[in-house]
């Protein structure tokens, strides 16, 4: 979508676990090697929405396309992680494993400071969760959806 807020495919489900213990998922989350190997840094913003966004870019996370673009690969691990933050404020376990995981890459992922995975969980029940999730350039004050994805993930 290119103006306004960001597309949501679904109505988020709000966050589950209390303040507390979103403080403390979210701590241990940007600690896990992964995201930090990305240069990634995860948030949980407003009352549903996990956000990931690159606190760093390194040269080996380009080469998407031939440019200087994200790497598909690694847009697919943003998404993962941004689905496994949104998907962490349901559980109360400590573990939360991607069962599945679709991408739909729409427009390359050039490299600028308005880039951001967002990730709102649209059905959750007791051992699941349904995560819905956009990479967007917040850019020019304009939003656009540059991949899609969609996952489901349980409590390990």
């Amino acid at each position: 979508m290119s103006s306004g807020a960001p597309h949501r495919h679904a109505e988020a489900v709000a966050f589950r676990l209390p303040p507390d213990r979103l403080v403390a998922r979210l701590a241990g989350f940007n600690q896990r090697r992964e995201v930090s190997w990305f240069g990634l840094e995860g948030a949980f913003e407003g009352q549903g929405d996990a956000v990931v966004r690159f606190v760093r870019v390194d040269a080996g996370v380009l080469g998407g396309g031939g440019t200087a673009a994200i790497n598909g690969g690694v847009i697919a691990a943003g998404f993962d992680a941004a689905c496994v933050l949104a998907a962490a404020a349901q559980f109360e376990a400590e573990v939360v494993v991607t069962l599945t995981l679709q991408v739909q890459y729409l427009r390359l992922a050039r490299v600028g400071p308005g880039l951001e995975f967002r990730a709102q969980v649209s059905k959750s029940v007791r051992h699941l969760c349904f995560v819905q999730a956009q990479l967007i350039d917040r850019d020019d004050h304009a939003f656009k959806t540059l991949a899609s994805a969609m996952a489901t993930l349980a409590p390990g």
